[in-house]
């Protein structure tokens, strides 16, 4: 996921998500998700060059902060237990001011991670540890958000370039029901796509979402290409006390090209009072574990090399710049920029649309 003098507009989820979408509905039932390896004319990487887009100044909050309306979240999902709920409306007063396609554009916050491991100096060890920790930072940005984005439209997109980051994304919703997301940027230095699919189960204590789509990298100058698939997030506290969600599954790393792997080990809340906390182990092509990864999914990471005794640090969550980051959905200074209007759009931009504008 504006301008100042617009904030969010009281219209019901059904409306961009059922009703709008209806001139849609006779193309998106054969939709083909994305495919799992690069189009071949992507083979032949061309080089990104940002260097002639001038920086521009983004904005450090929202025009308008989160409406304190005091609504029963039980009383509104009860009926919903056991269905499907990319079928069904919820109020817009649950929602955040950002589409899934922008929510999904966050897992690149972090992409300093993506520039180091795309570096000609980096070993392709260190390589895989720096992509697993990647994988796992969305989790830190959103522990304490809990707001549903909107639903994207068929063919709603959303464009991002970061040229301070030196990458541009695209994104595009391409199948409405069932939901299907698909996200490609391009660096210098690399390349990353994904398709983001889910399954889902809705309980009266708990809502578990469960990705079932892929996410890739690429190396440009090793054309080394890496995939990985997310853990499942459950949320709890559905009915009575504070929410809160963990991360359960092992997420393996795969470089394609050489056979190498990194897995990091996601410990679920019901096996352990310490869910946060995370391990991993990279592989060469053997299996040998050739480095050590250990931190906590919401806050920090560290590695270590098997023949040493010394942890470094990775990656912190830096501190929000916000003052007060609960009046903004919990957003980090990049997500509150993303619904940001940038002239030269496309019609179909998620920015330009007028139920989710803050």
């Amino acid at each position: 996921m504006s301008s100042a003098d617009l904030a969010d507009t009281p219209v019901s989820d059904a409306t961009h998500d059922d009703d709008d979408s209806a001139s849609f509905v006779s193309v998106q039932s054969q939709v083909e998700p994305c495919d799992m390896a690069l189009p071949d004319a992507y083979e032949e990487f061309k080089t990104l060059n940002l260097q002639d887009v001038p920086e521009r100044k983004r904005r450090m909050k929202l025009p308008v902060p989160k409406h304190d309306i005091q609504l029963s979240l039980w009383r509104t999902l009860k009926s919903f237990v056991g269905k499907d709920l990319t079928r069904v409306a919820i109020p817009v007063h649950f929602n955040e001011p950002l589409t899934f396609i922008q929510r999904l554009s966050e897992d690149l916050e972090y992409s300093e991670l993506l520039d180091k491991a795309a570096d000609e100096s980096t070993s392709s060890s260190m390589r895989l540890m720096y992509l697993a920790v990647f994988s796992a930072i969305p989790y830190a940005s959103v522990a304490k958000r809990f707001s549903k984005p909107f639903n994207p439209l068929l063919a709603e997109t959303f464009e991002l370039v970061r040229e301070d980051k030196g990458y541009a994304c695209i994104g595009e919703q391409v199948s409405h029901h069932p939901p299907i997301t698909c996200l490609h940027a391009e660096h210098e230095k690399w390349t990353f796509w994904q398709e983001y699919r889910m399954d889902s189960k809705f309980r009266p204590h708990y809502f578990k979402v469960i990705p079932t789509g892929s996410v890739h990298f690429r190396v440009r100058h090793t054309n080394d290409h890496y995939s990985w698939q997310k853990p499942a997030t459950t949320i709890h506290n559905i009915i009575l006390g504070s929410l809160w969600n963990d991360q359960e599954g092992t997420v393996t790393v795969t470089n394609h090209n050489t056979g190498e792997k990194a897995s990091l080990f996601f410990t679920p809340y019901k096996t352990s009072k310490n869910f946060t906390k995370i391990k991993g182990e990279v592989y060469d092509k053997d299996g040998k574990v050739t480095i050590q990864i250990k931190g906590d999914w919401s806050s920090n990471y560290k590695y270590k090399h098997v023949d040493s005794e010394t942890w470094t640090d990775v990656w912190t969550l830096p501190a929000q710049i916000l003052e007060d980051n609960k009046k903004y959905y919990g957003f980090s200074t990049f997500s509150l920029q993303l619904n940001e209007p940038v002239e030269n759009t496309a019609p179909t931009d998620s920015r330009h649309r007028p139920d989710q504008r803050s």
